[in-house]
């Protein structure tokens, strides 16, 4: 009401608001908090909101005393309709206030349990549309751009600022305090679905609109996973209105690539689910099978890294950490020059944690063939090589682990795919065993005479020795793996010699039980004699036809070191055993023969095709006499006239004509 008081000439105009007239002592608190918001003061009624609910956060961050002079008091007796009703203008107060209260609507979100939720977020979402409503600027790209480096692109995006994110973080913070996280992305979804999937407007009239800020499409998503560690299910299973589609299928690939690298919390967690990580193994598939689909390198590199950090491994520790700490022990000090020590480091860096469901061999085997292929490192920086990383965890993949395996491993496809990128030490160990062994030597037999692999695995495995000397002399005839007249020098064992030494250890001198030689069918394990024999071959086949009496020499000379043997005594008499199986006597493929087809039955046996000195046969021989049939009956005269020469005792190496086991008699060390 107005009244118009006269004094003098003056005149005075007096107003009182009408709710002093119908409220004399006090107001209550939604007119003066509604004034307040007409005035535009949004943080005195918001402060004035929070005052009257005794929020704990309102005494710490705002000025709040005397604003509740005048205003009616809340009571015990009040409602719980009007104390909801409080909250909500509470949060309705706050929202207006917009980014400078942004942290003070958080917490009342996250603290506060009368607000309707359902409200709440019809007014935050309502928000985020008037905010996104206004374009953020960004270079576009044109959609025919399909070889865009997608990780080039996202290093490149401009990350919108806070007055834009804001609603969402607030939004997000409510739906995990209040357990109504689908609801949230179900309003969300409606509002704004092609910002949640990057993704251009439907075109209207005969305007182009411009796809959203790649930027923008980051930011909403990284606040969505962040929320709660069940975000990422959510998310994926929303249904595009537009489509008929869920998420994943909604989105376009570059999208997927885009998603595929999200880190949260450390974990890439769209690889964890089932239907994205069926995606990344097709596009795999597709870039190994044609070579005109593209993968970019740096996708890839990401993608085994999030492998790992998803497994938990400490594979970013380097191989030189590896090497120092690794607790497998080295077959032979005189043997180092081998990748395969280099792998048996990493294997303590590849142990996932117990818990976080494995190594996904599917998703890191094939992106590390076509990093390998391309000749690529997998990180940038990191001392482990793309190769040895790859051979170690074809090692790995298949394996009993400790931590159950969240998803099946496809050996089969895998195994394919090796073939197809003609990655021969990665099917090698993917395989294992006895055809592991035979692939891992052709691997080295291959890259020296430059041969198929057919004919290596032949050479290995496949025929009799006098087929393999025949073998070996056909392609020595061929152009360019004819011997060289170069000068005399000593001869010393190439990097495939030492590597082929290495594993005549790790298979065949280390022989320590009776028990190595009847070997299970399980993964990895391999009977000594066969190693030994395929080893051999591939010695044979990477030694130049003129330095094979130097290098069989010198192979000698190891071997005596190794077996610690002399003068036919040897504290490794179970490895002498094994190594008289596989050079004196012919190959088990062999045993259905007629010796007398040839004319020198020795042929046969791998000790004359590599020309091992009789009285070092003789020796190994005397070494393990009494474990096994010692010496083939057509070699006892040849063997016992070196027997003679180094004065051992005859009678513990003779053997009758059925091939029985006679005890040994002499040297009773023995």
């Amino acid at each position: 009401m107005s009244t118009i008081i006269r004094a003098g000439r003056s005149s005075f105009s007096l107003t009182l608001r009408s709710n002093v007239m119908a409220n004399p002592f006090s107001t209550p608190f939604n007119q003066v908090i509604s004034w307040l918001c007409q005035q535009l003061d949004y943080k005195t009624a918001a402060t004035v909101s929070l005052s009257l609910l005794n929020d704990e956060q309102i005494k710490d961050s705002i000025e709040h005393e005397g604003l509740l002079d005048g205003i009616t008091p809340l009571t015990d007796g009040d409602t719980a309709k009007t104390l909801t009703s409080l909250a909500d203008m509470t949060v309705g107060c706050l929202i207006k206030g917009g980014v400078s209260m942004a942290n003070t609507l958080e917490g009342f979100l996250s603290r506060n349990t009368i607000y309707d939720s359902a409200r709440a977020s019809l007014m935050i979402v309502g928000t985020i549309a008037s905010v996104l409503s206004i374009p953020l600027e960004e270079n576009q790209h044109s959609d025919n751009e399909n070889n865009i480096n997608i990780v080039d692109r996202i290093s490149n995006a401009v990350s919108p600022s806070e007055t834009v994110l804001w609603p969402l973080k607030c939004l997000m913070k409510m739906a995990v305090a209040r357990n109504c996280l689908s609801s949230v992305l179900l309003l969300l979804n409606s509002t704004i679905p092609d910002e949640l999937r990057w993704r251009r407007p439907q075109a209207r009239g005969f305007v182009t609109p411009l796809r959203p800020s790649l930027g923008l499409f980051l930011a909403l998503v990284e606040i969505i996973l962040e929320s709660t560690g069940d975000a990422t299910r959510a998310l994926l299973d929303l249904f595009d209105e537009e489509s008929g589609l869920t998420y994943w299928l909604s989105i376009e690939d570059d999208t997927r690539l885009t998603l595929c690298l999200f880190s949260i919390h450390g974990k890439h967690v769209f690889l964890l689910q089932p239907e994205v990580r069926s995606w990344v193994i097709e596009q795999l598939k597709r870039a190994i099978e044609s070579p005109t689909y593209i993968i970019h390198d740096e996708w890839l590199c990401d993608i085994v890294s999030g492998v790992f950090c998803n497994a938990e491994c400490e594979i970013r520790l380097g191989l030189d950490a590896a090497r120092k700490s690794s607790t497998k022990p080295t077959p032979c000090l005189e043997v180092s020059e081998c990748y395969r020590e280099d792998m048996n480091a990493l294997q303590d860096l590849l142990i996932p944690q117990e818990d976080s469901g494995g190594l996904d061999f599917d998703i890191l085997i094939p992106s590390l063939l076509l990093l390998s292929l391309r000749g690529k490192n997998w990180r940038e920086g990191s001392s482990i090589p793309t190769q040895i990383l790859l051979n170690a965890l074809c090692d790995l993949a298949g394996r009993k682990s400790s931590c159950t395996p969240r998803f099946l491993f496809d050996g089969q496809t895998v195994m394919r795919q090796c073939a197809l990128t003609e990655n021969i030490q990665a099917a090698a160990f993917l395989v294992s065993g006895r055809s592991g062994l035979v692939l891992e030597c052709a691997d080295l037999i291959i890259a020296k005479l430059g041969i198929t692999i057919k004919d290596a695995e032949m050479a290995l495995f496949g025929g009799t020795a006098i087929e393999l000397k025949e073998m070996l002399a056909c392609w020595e005839n061929d152009e360019g793996n004819g011997t060289k007249n170069t000068p005399f020098t000593e001869w010393t064992p190439t990097p495939g010699h030492r590597h082929v030494l290495w594993l005549m250890v790790h298979h065949t001198l280390n022989v320590i039980t009776y028990g190595d030689f009847d070997v299970p069918t399980s993964r990895g394990k391999l009977s000594p004699i066969i190693a030994g024999r395929i080893c051999f071959r591939a010695w044979l086949c990477l030694t130049e036809r003129g330095k094979r009496a130097d290098a069989t020499q010198w192979l000698e000379e190891w071997l005596r070191r190794q077996l610690d043997l002399k003068d036919g005594i040897s504290t490794k008499r179970l490895a002498c055993a094994a190594l008289v199986r596989i050079l004196l006597f012919a190959d088990e493929e062999c045993i259905t023969l007629d010796l007398n087809d040839t004319d020198d039955e020795n042929e046969l046996i791998l000790a004359s095709t590599l020309g091992f000195d009789v009285k070092f046969l003789a020796e190994l021989s005397h070494a393990c006499v009494g474990m096994i049939q010692s010496i083939p009956p057509q070699l006892q005269s040849e063997v016992m006239s070196a027997v003679g020469n180094l004065n051992l005792d005859k009678s513990a190496l003779f053997v009758d004509g059925n091939h029985d086991v006679i005890s040994f008699k002499g040297l009773d060390d023995l």
